[in-house]
C-alpha cells in the first residue's frame, strides 16, 4: 500500500514596485521542506518593473502582469490559473520559513473541515508578532492580535479571523467563495474571507509554530481609510443576515457616530464620507452577493457570534472617545450577543 503523496500547493505572490523584497520571498517559497507545486508572481505595477529580476533569479516563476488592479482582484486572477489543491498567498515584503508549508499542512490533514490555514507573522526582528490570531469587533472593525507582543509559542487552534499576509487557503473553497471580493481593491479581504468561510461551513486555523517574517508598514496616505471603511461596511451589510443587523443596528450607528468624529479629529474625514457614498452606490452589489451568500449558508449568525469581540482592545487604535464609550457599547455588545444566538436557536 502506497504512502498518500502530499497535498499540491500553488504559491501567489502580487507585488507593487517592490522588487528585492519580492525575489526574497520567492526565493523562500522555494526553500520550503514541501516542494512548492508552482509560484505565480502578479506584477501589479504598471510598468513591469519586476518582470526581468523575476526572470532572471527565478526563471520557473510564472509571471502575470496587470495594471495596479488592486490587490484583491490581483490574487483572483492568479488563482484562476493555478492547478495545486491548495492556494498559499504570500506578501511580496514576506518570508515564509523553510518548514512553514510543512506546518501549515500538518494541520489541514489533522483538521480536515480547516479550509483556511495560517502562520504566526513576526516582525522582521523574529521576536515580535505583527498578525495572527486577528480579531474582529461585532461592528467589523478588525485588527491584529497580540500585536507587538513576544513570539507565541503554542498549539494551532480554530479561530474566527486570521491575517491575509501569508494564507493557505483549500482551492475548492476559495472557488466556491469566487475568492477574496473582487471590489476590494485594498485592505479587509482577510477578514471577509475568513467570515465568508465558516458562514459556509468551513474552518480556519492558526498555527502560531509556522513562521513568517514580515516588513509591515501601515502607510500614512488617508486614502487607506476610504478602503478601510467601505470595505468594513460592505462586509458588515452582506455577512450578517438581516435579523443580526436589526439586533446591531444601535452598535452600528452609535460606532459610526464616534467614527465620524475621530475622523474629523484625525483628518480623515473626506475619506469617511466618500467610503459612505461609495457604499450607498454599490447597494445593488450588496442585494446580489447577500442572495449568493445566503444560499450557501451552513452556519447561522447565532453559531459564531460570540467569537466576535464585544470590545476594541487593541495598541493599534487609540481613541479616547473610544475609550470612554467602551463600556456602554461593551454592554450592548454582550446583549446583542446573547439576542443573536436566542434568535438562531428559533424554529
Amino acid at each position: 500500500m502506497g504512502v498518500p503523496s502530499a497535498p499540491t500547493v500553488s504559491a501567489v505572490i502580487v507585488t507593487y514596485k517592490e522588487v528585492e523584497l519580492t525575489l526574497e520571498a520567492i526565493t523562500s517559497l522555494e526553500a520550503q521542506t514541501v516542494p512548492v507545486h508552482e509560484i505565480v508572481v502578479v506584477d501589479n505595477d504598471p510598468e513591469h518593473s519586476a518582470g526581468e529580476p523575476v526572470r532572471a533569479a527565478h526563471p520557473d516563476v510564472r509571471l502575470l502582469n496587470e495594471d495596479n488592479v488592486g490587490y484583491a482582484p490581483a490574487c483572483n486572477r492568479a488563482a484562476a490559473v493555478i492547478s495545486g489543491e491548495w492556494v498559499f498567498f504570500l506578501n511580496p515584503d514576506a518570508a515564509a520559513a523553510p518548514d512553514c508549508l510543512a506546518r501549515l499542512l500538518a494541520v489541514a490533514d489533522e483538521h480536515p473541515a480547516a479550509g483556511i490555514v495560517t502562520p504566526q507573522i513576526l516582525f522582521p526582528d523574529g521576536r515580535t508578532i505583527n498578525a495572527g490570531e486577528n480579531q474582529i469587533h461585532l461592528t467589523g472593525i478588525a485588527w491584529c492580535g497580540r500585536y507587538e507582543e513576544p513570539v507565541e509559542d503554542a498549539p494551532p487552534r480554530d479561530v474566527l479571523i486570521t491575517t491575509g499576509a501569508a494564507m493557505l487557503v483549500r482551492a475548492e473553497l476559495y472557488r466556491m467563495l469566487d475568492g477574496y471580493c473582487d471590489e476590494f481593491f485594498l485592505f479587509y479581504e482577510d477578514p471577509d474571507i475568513c467570515w465568508r468561510a465558516w458562514l459556509v461551513g468551513s474552518e480556519v486555523w492558526y498555527v502560531p509554530r509556522a513562521h513568517v517574517l514580515h516588513h509591515y508598514s501601515f502607510g500614512t496616505s488617508t486614502s487607506k481609510w476610504f478602503y478601510l471603511e467601505r470595505h468594513r461596511l460592505l462586509s458588515v451589510l452582506t455577512n450578517y443576515s438581516w435579523p443580526t443587523l436589526l439586533v446591531l443596528a444601535p452598535l452600528l450607528l452609535a460606532t459610526e457616530a464616534a467614527l465620524l468624529l475621530v475622523a474629523t479629529r484625525e483628518g480623515w474625514r473626506k475619506e469617511k464620507l466618500r467610503a459612505y457614498r461609495s457604499v450607498w452606490r454599490m447597494r445593488g452589489w450588496m442585494r446580489g452577493r447577500r442572495r449568493r451568500l445566503t444560499k450557501m449558508r451552513v452556519r447561522s449568525d447565532g453559531e459564531l457570534i460570540g467569537r466576535f469581540q464585544t470590545t476594541v482592545d487593541s495598541t493599534q487604535i487609540q481613541s479616547d472617545l473610544a475609550r470612554r464609550a467602551a463600556p456602554l457599547l461593551a454592554l450592548y455588545g454582550k446583549l446583542a450577543v446573547v439576542t443573536v444566538r436566542t434568535i438562531g436557536r428559533l424554529p
